[in-house]
């Protein structure tokens, strides 16, 4: 785990919804041009241009995008799920329709840049097949986006789909036959309606991530009760305390053993009012370069009151007298962590915490749940 998301973890997601977002325009050019459009003021020449001019565009986009998840450390993709399809170990599926829309689409600038040189028959075969590139990439990227839940995405996203399904059926619609034109109804109403239902049953519930083929990286730590448990932070007598969500703030700390060659991260922090309950993570792992590979882990979290200057952005200390829960880290997906706690008396809950460290300052989310939630 790198400290924080770098530049190329934005970038990645940046130049993937730029390029969807001008595979539509494109797509929507295309149909336009196909149906051989034009007014006084829109002569098709202004059409073909922008098609031509936007596909370019778009190419160059996917191209960034492409490298930049090659070098991030986030997700272990290498150059050669890049080009080669479903070869990933992460979320093979809606990776490998990722690299299946940027080869259809590198073989459609390829056989534009040899149309000369190819029969005009092979040519349009291949560069309508290139269409395809548009759904897939859709897909594509609702599969396995990581921000497939924000507002602002889901809007763009839908705009895309509607953009798309309303010019081919403006197209189809253009011919007099009946059958067509129910061929346009259908078209218009089957390509928004799979995408909605793909949504509510996939990548908007909880889960997702492990669903769609995320590798969960099993962290070795105690699994155990925490021992020194403090009988105080119980609320009464056999009851268990309570973890309360919120967001957290404190300082990051990092030690390398060069002996060992293996990195230590302690984070210790507290809660926002009014729980404030403090928080240690301590992540171990090996440098990879451009971060920490992560191969153990673990969270503390105390439910007693934090003394003054224990944790903050001015010092490091104990996150509380004692911490009622603990347990290890047991997945991870860039900068969001999982981790399974046991408290006194065999109680147990799931910490999902968003962490960020940029320099020595730590902040985030903690969310919990019940033990055995996804």
């Amino acid at each position: 785990m790198t400290s924080g998301p770098s530049p190329l973890w934005y970038a990645t997601r940046a130049t993937g919804v730029v390029a969807l977002v001008l595979l539509t325009v494109t797509v929507v050019f295309g149909v336009a041009g196909i149906a051989r459009f034009a007014t006084p003021r829109w002569p098709r020449v202004i059409t073909a241009q922008l098609h031509r001019n936007l596909s370019l565009l778009a190419v160059l986009f996917v191209a960034a995008h492409m490298l930049t998840t090659v070098l991030d450390s986030y997700a272990p993709i290498g150059w050669l799920a890049a080009f080669v399809p479903f070869t990933s170990s992460y979320r093979a599926l809606w990776l490998g329709l990722g690299t299946v829309a940027s080869d259809l689409l590198l073989a459609v600038v390829v056989t534009s840049l040899l149309r000369a040189r190819l029969g005009y028959r092979a040519w349009r075969a291949v560069h309508w097949l290139g269409y395809a590139c548009w759904p897939i990439a859709l897909w594509h990227g609702l599969g396995t986006g990581t921000d497939s839940k924000l507002p602002w995405l889901l809007a763009i996203e839908a705009a895309c789909v509607a953009a798309v399904t309303g010019a081919l059926g403006w197209r189809l619609a253009l011919a007099q036959s009946r059958p067509r034109l129910l061929t346009a109804v259908l078209a218009c109403a089957v390509v928004p309606a799979a995408t909605v239902v793909f949504m509510a049953v996939g990548p908007l519930q909880p889960g997702w991530a492990r669903r769609a083929g995320t590798p969960v990286a099993l962290l070795a730590g105690s699994t155990g009760p925490a021992r020194g448990a403090s009988p105080a932070a119980s609320s009464g007598p056999g009851a268990a305390p309570t973890v309360a969500d919120g967001t957290f703030s404190g300082r990051a700390a990092r030690t390398r053993d060069r002996a060992a060659g293996t990195v230590t991260i302690t984070v210790t922090a507290r809660t926002a009012a009014p729980a404030r309950q403090g928080l240690i993570i301590t992540l171990r792992g090996a440098p990879d370069g451009t971060g920490v590979t992560l191969s153990g882990g673990t969270v503390s979290v105390g439910t007693g009151s934090v003394g003054p200057g224990s944790v903050g952005p001015g010092s490091v200390g104990p996150a509380a007298a004692a911490p009622a829960y603990s347990g290890p880290v047991i997945g991870l997906h860039g900068h969001r962590l999982l981790a399974e706690l046991h408290g006194p008396g065999g109680s147990a809950v799931r910490a999902r915490i968003t962490l960020v460290i940029r320099a020595a300052v730590a902040t985030g989310t903690l969310t919990v749940v019940r033990a055995g939630a996804p």
